[in-house]
């Protein structure tokens, strides 16, 4: 059971994989990003057993930074694995996603934060204006996003885009599998949440390079779309009078 401590205003959940290059400017802008916020909040790095040092660079990080947690997986067991670990010993009533390959902004968090409340939402989940990839990894993501919400029957622009900021209740409703991290707008609607997108900015890859292959990707993504598709078909909703 993940230890018991006092909650806090926001979690940051980074699921991280042989980014040694990427951890300490990483560490810096989520510190920037959020030290001058009015809340109080944490970083919870998920070390899906890396090879490179990063969990042990990790751990030395943590030392002098109290507001840094380092979560570590004895065998790697992939994105949706370490998003569901950072989850349950997240303190926040607010967890914030982002990946440790910064091709997102840190410094777009506090903005989806604000937006939880200032919307009345269960969930801000971003959209990748201008994504700095190649043309080929563009037209992929496209298709296989068209795929998945025509499967879903949903219209979720770009579901692969890492940086969301989520109610911590809303995401406690959810099933945990393997393919998780690319469904959780359509699953957090299935369970009732209310789920804005909003556009976020992209950078291209500075340092390490992309887990992920096209075809590997397409294959297990139509894989778990049709999964999805039949938790939908077979979800219970209920309500007590």
């Amino acid at each position: 059971m993940p230890e018991v401590a006092a909650p806090i205003d926001v979690s940051v959940v980074v699921p991280v994989y042989n980014e040694l290059d990427n951890l300490d400017p990483l560490l810096r802008r989520v510190h920037d990003a959020l030290e001058p916020t009015p809340w109080t909040w944490e970083l919870v790095a998920v070390d899906d057993a890396s090879t490179d040092g990063s969990g042990d660079h990790l751990d030395v990080a943590a030392t002098d930074r109290p507001w840094l947690r380092v979560l570590h997986f004895a065998a790697n067991r992939g994105q949706s694995a370490a998003l569901a670990a950072g989850f349950r010993h997240a303190r926040g009533r607010i967890v914030g996603i982002l990946d440790a390959d910064l091709q997102t902004y840190p410094e777009d968090l506090p903005t989806l934060v604000e937006r939880l409340d200032t919307d009345g939402v269960d969930a801000v989940v971003g959209i990748r204006a201008e994504r700095q990839d190649t043309g080929w990894k563009k037209f992929s993501s496209r298709f296989a996003n068209g795929v998945r919400n025509w499967l879903t029957r949903e219209d979720i622009v770009d579901t692969g885009c890492p940086l969301k900021a989520i109610r911590a209740d809303a995401l406690r409703q959810l099933p945990v599998f393997n393919g998780l991290h690319r469904f959780l707008p359509t699953l957090l609607r299935m369970h009732g949440a209310v789920v804005v997108q909003v556009p976020v900015r992209h950078a291209p890859r500075v340092h390490g390079h992309s887990k992920y292959g096209t075809w590997d990707r397409a294959f297990r993504g139509l894989r778990d779309a049709l999964g999805v598709r039949w938790l939908q078909d077979r979800h219970v909703d209920w309500t007590l009078r």
